[in-house]
């Protein structure tokens, strides 16, 4: 609020609301109109007295009543003039004393005022240092009764996960056996199907390679969607116009749109016209494909190509199980070895049954409420019996998305897929430049009974003396029995 008198703004030290200085000034200058008016009236006086005097020495008879009657005309208007002036200055000062009083009462109201509220505001800061710790004592409590239970709804979630994908497992069969007699001692079968090593793909039949790959395709998927995870290397599932599963790569996946099945072109798969409407559209990325319908070997000499980017598939798919095993805190040995890193047998049926085996229940990973907590309510690593279940894409709580989650995503230090393809196709190569047993057609096999018939004419006549001096130059025989019609041993 400014100054009636002054204009100027209001301050509570170096301006007060209502200047006596400026009232007096302002009065002042009435008071001087006022001494001037007087001053001028008394001048006027003198010089109508002298007038007056030196007319009354000068008149003549026929005047002087005129005259007199004008002077005490002008006398009267000048003192009329003169009050008028004097009235007004008493009525502003009266008017200023009035606004200055009612001024003052306005700042004893304020200053009144003021006063109760600073009563008001000492007597609510008593006491409040213990109060505001009360308070924080009862929000930190309360912080972490949430993070108890977040934990713990966190850990049911986890064992839940862990539950489904264990029952996914065994619906689908996937078991594990010991083996005999072997450099491995165990086999992994899901249904009744083995899931072949990597580097023993070349002696497989391509059935079994397909069903196994589509089998484990299939329940890595699931597994996937119980753990809510995304893998790396996007799956695709066998569904209307896509009759065999396939994978991309890391680049491709998840940044495409609908993806026709290899070997169909896009116009017919997406219902494009036959006019060409969808020629100009850019060429989507290619799927390796997780199954064949030749031998690798064949597959190799007559499709380099496919047979390529068959077994780029096959490291994509193990590369996805091995990555779910790690971010799922399962361990798969080492993870620079390409033995290890390509398992997908021991790797997927550690990850959804034999962890489980092995911690029973997740244990109690969560503190009490009433406890003071590590960072964010968690253990260490190294006191959680089971991972399985906890990271996830799906829950706020250990989210890969975040940033821890994407630190932890980070750490996990693997062989790219590439390389593990082209390790894999290095250790095929080199067990089909020698190898013990070969693929034999029809027709050499019926020029190897016919040999076998002719060798076993000649045992018959030496056992009947028909043929002499030939007993120390016996042939090796070679009989057809216990074989399968389709292969023989070949000569080194």
């Amino acid at each position: 609020m400014s100054c009636d008198i002054c204009g100027r703004p209001h301050h509570a030290q170096r301006l007060p609301f209502l200047c006596a200085v400026d009232a007096r000034n302002h009065c002042y200058d009435g008071r001087m109109k006022n001494a001037f008016a007087l001053l001028e009236n008394e001048k006027l006086q003198k010089e109508i007295g002298e007038i007056v005097k030196s007319s009354e020495n000068e008149i003549r008879p026929g005047d002087s009543a005129q005259n007199h009657t004008i002077a005490m005309r002008y006398s009267l208007s000048e003192q009329r003039a003169a009050e008028d002036r004097t009235s007004r200055i008493i009525e502003q000062a009266d008017r200023l004393k009035a606004e200055v009083a009612a001024a003052r009462e306005e700042i004893e109201r304020r200053r009144a005022v003021i006063a109760r509220r600073k009563a008001e505001l000492a007597s609510a800061s008593n006491g409040l240092g213990a109060r505001r710790a009360r308070q924080l004592e009862d929000t930190e409590r309360s912080i972490q009764s949430l993070n108890f239970k977040w934990e713990r709804s966190a850990d049911g979630m986890a064992r839940t996960r862990a539950f489904l994908c264990m029952e996914a497992a065994k619906l689908f069969g996937l078991r594990r056996l010991k083996k005999s007699n072997s450099p491995s001692p165990y086999e992994y079968r899901i249904g009744s199907v083995t899931i072949t090593d990597l580097s023993s793909m070349h002696s497989a039949s391509p059935e079994q390679l397909s069903t196994w790959l589509a089998n484990v395709a299939h329940i890595l998927s699931l597994a996937s969607y119980y753990l809510a995870i995304r893998l790396p290397a996007e799956l695709t599932l066998p569904h209307r116009d896509y009759p065999r599963p396939t994978i991309f790569n890391l680049v491709s996946s998840y940044r495409h749109d609908d993806v026709a099945f290899p070997g169909t072109s896009p116009s017919s798969h997406f219902g494009g016209g036959p006019d060409g409407s969808n020629n100009n559209a850019p060429p989507g990325p290619r799927p390796r494909p997780l199954y064949v319908d030749k031998t690798l070997p064949v597959l190799a000499k007559e499709d380099p190509a496919t047979y390529s980017m068959f077994l780029e598939a096959v490291t994509l798919l193990a590369y996805d199980v091995s990555w779910a095993c790690c971010t799922q805190g399962v361990s798969i040995g080492d993870r620079s070895v390409f033995e290890d890193v390509c398992h997908i047998g021991r790797n997927l049926y550690n990850l959804l049954i034999g962890q489980q085996l092995l911690g029973v229940p997740t244990g109690k990973r969560y503190p009490s409420p009433g406890s003071v907590d590590k960072k964010d309510g968690q253990e260490d690593a190294a006191s959680m019996t089971s991972w399985v279940g906890r990271y996830s894409h799906g829950t706020a709580r250990n989210f890969l998305g975040g940033a821890e989650g994407a630190d932890f995503v980070k750490s996990i230090k693997l062989p790219g897929p590439l390389k593990l393809a082209d390790k894999l196709k290095t250790k095929l190569s080199s067990e089909v430049t020698a190898p013990d047993w070969e693929v034999l057609q029809e027709d050499a096999w019926a020029e190897v009974e016919d040999e076998a018939d002719g060798i076993d004419a000649r045992q018959d006549k030496m056992k009947n003396g028909k043929v002499a001096g030939d007993s120390n130059k016996e042939p090796r025989a070679v009989s057809g029995s216990g074989t399968s019609g389709w292969t023989k041993v070949k000569s080194r």
